[in-house]
């Protein structure tokens, strides 16, 4: 027994020995030297009770496997805790029997407080970045140089609905993709399964970005990034809103180039232009005019005479309820421009009451030949030379 108390005495470490009652009957000077309370003729349970906070170990489990130890029904016992004593030091603590110990223990501790604030530090750190990588709007994944998943956030496995219960650590990119194209996750895998998930993966091993189109009309801007050990960083964006955005823009510029169309079939229907000869044209006016469409007609009008390059334009405006100030002067500038292309412009279809209108509103038409009706303007028009 003394041979054995004279080997813990040189250990550098604080070292007890505990005879076969569980009472402490030797300590070594280390063990002096870093507790106040030595336990020293105490029973063992007593002193591990009294020494530690055990605020991280089940006082009432290591006290029933101490005791284990002490019947021989275990070999050894091991627990790490709190020293209740100041300051705040974490130790970890070995209890072994030895044929060579006579029937008594030996109890060995490490201040492993060091490792201990790195661990929770490094825990901390690695929860504060969790908590940040849970609260970002994107999906996030990281896949180690085996493309096996490491880590990944909630909305990450939310993006991939199909295929959710597949998304855990451990799970390899390819088998999470080929699962979400066999429960028709991707659309456009649809008939060409194997082609498209090879596509996918050499998308991913190259870390190109993609746009994905998922079922539930889901779409998702892929973007892969390369570490510096190998594995894959995974950035998935939803950009649904913006694909609906897009398809609404696309259709409000196809239903606006219809309309600009339709408009421009209405003008044409509106100012029917008709050629009776190679010298005579008509237009006929029907409804009324606003300024918008007359500026159409006259538009129209003008360039139908540059390109045919007739010598009479007939007006007629048999059709038109309603000849006002701004009517009248629209058809006397389209006369005078008519003119100025070298054609001659006659106006018919003057009824009573827009000739007494025009009269009564001082429109002055003694540079345009009238005629009463149509068919009177195109006797004059075609023999006229």
């Amino acid at each position: 027994m003394v041979a054995v108390e004279s080997l813990i005495a040189i250990l550098p470490t604080p070292c007890a020995l505990v005879n076969p009652s569980g009472i402490i009957s030797a300590i070594n000077p280390a063990w002096q030297d870093a507790f106040f309370h030595t336990g020293l003729g105490e029973h063992i349970s007593d002193v591990c009770a009294a020494m530690f906070l055990w605020e991280y170990t089940d006082k009432a489990l290591a006290l029933q496997e101490l005791h284990n130890l002490l019947v021989g029904a275990t070999e050894s016992f091991h627990f790490e805790d709190i020293l209740i004593e100041p300051p705040e030091r974490w130790f970890s603590n070995t209890l072994v029997g030895h044929p060579q110990l006579q029937g008594n223990l030996l109890w060995q501790v490490t201040d492993v407080s060091t490792w201990r604030i790195a661990e929770i530090e490094t825990s901390r750190i690695w929860q504060q970045l969790r908590d940040a990588l849970e609260s970002i709007s994107d999906g996030f994944a990281i896949y180690d140089p085996n493309d096996r998943l490491v880590f990944c956030n909630q909305h990450y496995r939310n993006l991939y609905g199909r295929s959710q219960d597949l998304i855990v650590p451990g799970s390899t990119f390819s088998e999470i993709v080929r699962v979400g194209v066999l429960r028709g996750q991707y659309p456009d895998a649809a008939g060409r399964e194997e082609e498209w998930l090879k596509e996918r993966i050499r998308q991913h091993q190259e870390c190109m970005s993609v746009v994905l189109r998922l079922a539930d009309d889901v779409w998702l801007r892929s973007v892969d990034k390369r570490t510096k050990d190998g594995g894959i960083v995974c950035i998935r964006s939803d950009i649904s809103m913006v694909k609906r955005a897009e398809a609404l823009r696309e259709q409000s510029e196809q239903q606006a180039e219809l309309i600009r169309i339709q408009a421009s079939l209405l003008a044409e229907l509106s100012t029917p232009l008709l050629r009776i000869s190679e010298r005579v044209m008509v237009l006929p006016l029907i409804g009324s005019l606003d300024s918008a469409r007359a500026m159409s007609v006259v538009d129209s009008l003008l360039h139908a005479v540059q390109n045919l390059r007739v010598e009479s334009v007939i007006i007629d405006i048999t059709g038109v309820p309603i000849v006002d100030t701004q009517i009248a002067n629209v058809l006397l500038q389209c006369a005078q421009a008519i003119k100025l292309l070298g054609a001659a412009t006659v106006l018919t279809g003057i009824r009573p009451d827009v000739a007494q209108t025009m009269i009564a509103l001082g429109i002055d038409l003694q540079d345009i030949v009238t005629r009463a009706d149509l068919m009177g303007g195109i006797a004059y028009a075609l023999r006229r030379r």
